[in-house]
């Protein structure tokens, strides 16, 4: 049965109010970002890659994907309304290397990024990388548009996957979190509980 089956068999989203701490669905369906993005960092921390979030209005979000990662401690929060202010922080203020999410003042995703490692020249020298987009918010229709595929290759050999079975994996993790978000339950722990029965698939599979 597929993810997506099981999500079908379970009862239709009801909010509970008053719900303290939002899970990645939750801000899901509140539009903060799409399955897709969310997919992509979910996968990201999974493999130990860092997350960094800004500005403070993404708290919400920082501590949803401190749930998804393999390392809570590696997604971090801080200051910075572009990736430009970002990048002017210095190490260990934002991750060297790793996706930066950047949020609006509603906490909506408006962009994020990939901070790349500097390559090394035939001649040795060092150079730095400029970061790649991920993803970017059209503000004229209100959506995310991606541009992940412009990187996956490399982000494929740094976490030691192959290209097609990174994609796959990002199509399913992105099935399985819209399926919550149409037809899972609303309750908090409900959707934790089901997304942690992921992480026992996802473990088995590496």
């Amino acid at each position: 049965m597929t993810d997506r089956s099981r999500c079908d068999q379970l009862p239709r989203y009801s909010p509970r109010v008053g719900e303290s701490r939002r899970t990645i669905v939750d801000l899901i369906r509140v539009g903060r970002l799409d399955a897709e993005l969310a997919a992509l960092v979910w996968l990201l921390g999974a493999h130990s890659v860092p997350v960094h979030v800004v500005p403070m209005a993404g708290a919400d979000l920082a501590s949803a994907l401190g749930e998804l990662s393999s390392d809570s401690a590696l997604v971090t929060h801080g200051l910075g309304g572009s990736i430009e202010e970002v990048l002017r922080q210095p190490v260990p203020l934002r991750p060297a290397t790793g996706a930066v999410v950047v949020t609006d003042a509603g906490g909506r995703v408006i962009a994020a990024h990939l901070l790349r490692p500097p390559l090394r020249d035939g001649a040795g020298h060092v150079r730095p990388q400029a970061p790649g987009v991920l993803a970017a918010r059209v503000e004229a229709d209100d959506r995310l548009e991606h541009f992940a595929w412009g990187v996956m290759p490399e982000v494929a050999a740094e976490l030691g996957l192959r290209a097609g079975d990174l994609e796959a994996d990002l199509a399913d993790r992105a099935a399985f979190l819209q399926a919550l978000a149409e037809t899972g339950p609303g309750d908090g722990e409900a959707l934790r509980k089901a997304i942690r029965a992921w992480h026992r698939h996802d473990d088995r599979s590496h």
